[in-house]
């Protein structure tokens, strides 16, 4: 992902059904690319703050291999 010009907005953590929304925005465009993830239960045996980097670390990376997809088209 390019970091200048992706921002983590939005993490939305639902933990009942450990679904998880991510929203980026683009600094220049404004345009926003919105990941959903369904998490393991393992993975709310952690602190709220360690939980909230791992799914932006892995929604940055669905984002990623995105960008990657749609230059190489």
């Amino acid at each position: 992902m390019r970091a200048a010009l992706w921002a983590c907005d939005d993490i939305l953590v639902d933990l009942e059904d450990r679904d998880v929304t991510v929203r980026f925005v683009h600094f220049k465009t404004h345009a926003t690319v919105t990941v959903a993830l369904r998490i393991n239960a393992r993975a709310l045996d952690t602190s709220v703050e360690e939980l909230k980097r791992r799914v932006e670390a892995l929604a940055g990376d669905c984002v990623s291999d995105l960008a990657s997809f749609l230059d190489g088209g």
